[in-house]
C-alpha cells in the first residue's frame, strides 16, 4: 500500500494506482483512501477523483467523497468526480430545518458558504460554495449527508480553521442569495444555486437581502468602532484587493515615490497617497467598486454574527458615507500596492544575496 501512497505523492499518472488500488482487500481500500485524505496535495485530489470514477461501492464512494471535502476544507484545490443523474436540490420536499455558516476572504480572494437543510425524514442536503471576490461562484457542490453523520460533517470542517479565517453561522436564506448573487456573475451553475436558494428561503432568517444588514438590532448604547480600527481587524488581514494591471500599478507607483532622489518620508508618503487617488479617480478600479461595498456589507453581518457589535454599527454607518467609502477602497488599494513593493525588495534582496555565495570550486578569476 506505502507504493500506492508514494505514487501518489509523486504525481504519477493516476491510472496505475487506481489498478493497485481496485486489487486490494476492501479493508485496505479504506485505509488507502483514508491516507489518501491526509495528503495535502492536488496529486491527492486527481488520485481520488479518478478511484471514485472506477469503484461501483456505494460506502467506498462515500469514503472518497469525504477524502475529497478534506482536501478542499484545507484550501486544497480538487477536480470532484461528476455524477449523472438529478442533482440532490432537486430532490428535496419542503424544508423542515436548515443552517448556513459564511466565512471572510482568504488571501486568495476566495471566501466559502456551507449550507445544509432536511430534504426528508433524517436526511440532509450539505452543500459547499466556493466564492470568488470579483468572479463570482467558483465551485458548487451538493451532496446527500444522513442526519447522525451531519454534526460530525461540520464539527470536522469547524475544527480544521485557523484563525484569522472565520465561519459564523448565518441566516439560511442569506447564504441561498449569497450563493445565487455569486452564480450570476460568473455565470456558472444556476440551476443548481437557484435550486438552493429557493430551498433555503424556506427556512427562517432576520436577514434575506444585502438591505436587512442595515438594520438588525443593536443595544443603543454600543458605541460604533471608527474605521481605521475595523479596517485593522484580523478578519480583514487575508485579504489583499487585486486588479488587472496592478503590477504595472506597482511599478509606476515605485518611480513616483523612489525617483533617484532622497526625498523625506512625508514627500514620499504623500506620493504614495495621490498615486492611489490617481487610481480611483481614473476609474481604472472603478469595475470592482461594487465587489469591494459587497464585500464591506458581508463584513458587517460577520461582526454582527461574531457579537463584534461596535465593529458592526461602525461599517454600516460607514456604508451609507460616500466618502468613507472611498477612503477605505483606497485604503485596500495601498495595502495591495505595498504588499507587492515588499514580495518585489524581497526577492531582490535574496538575489543579492546570491551572488555574494562564492562556490569554492568554481574557477578563480
Amino acid at each position: 500500500m506505502e507504493d500506492i501512497l508514494n505514487a501518489v505523492r509523486s504525481g504519477a499518472d493516476p491510472r496505475e494506482a487506481v489498478e493497485k488500488t481496485l486489487s486490494l482487500p476492501r479493508e485496505d481500500q479504506e485505509r488507502l483512501i483514508e491516507e489518501t485524505g491526509r495528503i495535502r496535495s492536488e496529486n491527492a485530489g486527481r488520485f481520488l477523483t479518478a478511484l471514485y470514477l472506477s469503484v461501483a461501492d456505494k460506502k467506498l464512494q462515500k469514503s472518497i467523497k469525504k477524502a475529497l471535502f478534506r482536501l478542499k476544507t484545507l484550501g486544497i484545490r480538487v477536480e470532484e468526480p461528476r455524477i449523472e443523474g438529478e442533482s440532490v436540490l432537486r430532490k428535496a420536499e419542503t424544508v423542515r430545518q436548515a443552517m448556513a455558516f459564511m466565512s471572510n476572504y482568504d488571501a486568495e480572494q476566495t471566501k466559502v458558504v456551507v449550507s445544509a437543510f432536511e430534504i426528508k425524514k433524517n436526511q440532509y442536503a450539505f452543500s459547499h460554495a466556493i466564492i470568488h471576490f470579483s468572479d463570482g461562484l467558483m465551485e458548487l457542490r451538493s451532496f446527500p449527508v444522513p442526519r447522525k453523520e451531519l454534526e460530525g460533517l461540520l464539527a470536522d470542517y469547524l475544527s480544521r480553521l485557523r484563525p484569522p479565517v472565520v465561519l459564523p453561522p448565518v441566516s439560511a436564506p442569506y447564504a441561498g442569495y449569497i450563493v445565487e448573487e455569486a452564480s450570476g456573475i460568473s455565470r456558472t451553475e444556476s440551476e443548481e444555486a437557484r435550486s438552493l436558494n429557493h430551498y433555503l428561503s424556506e427556512a427562517e432568517g432576520d436577514v434575506r437581502r444585502p438591505q436587512d444588514i442595515y438594520s438588525l438590532e443593536v443595544d443603543a448604547a454600543v458605541d460604533a468602532e471608527p474605521m481605521d480600527r475595523i479596517l485593522t481587524d484580523e478578519i480583514f488581514e487575508p485579504f489583499a484587493l487585486e486588479w488587472p494591471g496592478i503590477e504595472e500599478d506597482r511599478k509606476e507607483l515605485d518611480q513616483a515615490v523612489n525617483p533617484g532622489l532622497v526625498l523625506p518620508p512625508h514627500v514620499m508618503q504623500e506620493r504614495r497617497g495621490a498615486f492611489v487617488r490617481e487610481l480611483i479617480e481614473n476609474k481604472r478600479l472603478a469595475p470592482i467598486m461594487p465587489s469591494f461595498r459587497r464585500m464591506l456589507e458581508d463584513y458587517a453581518y460577520l461582526f454582527y454574527c461574531l457579537k463584534d457589535f461596535g465593529s458592526y454599527k461602525g461599517l454600516v454607518e460607514r456604508l451609507k458615507d460616500p466618502e468613507a467609502m472611498r477612503r477605505g477602497f483606497m485604503y485596500f488599494a495601498a495595502k495591495a500596492l505595498e504588499k507587492l513593493e515588499k514580495k518585489e525588495d524581497q526577492l531582490q534582496q535574496e538575489q543579492r544575496q546570491s551572488s555574494l555565495i562564492i562556490d569554492p570550486y568554481s574557477p578563480k578569476r
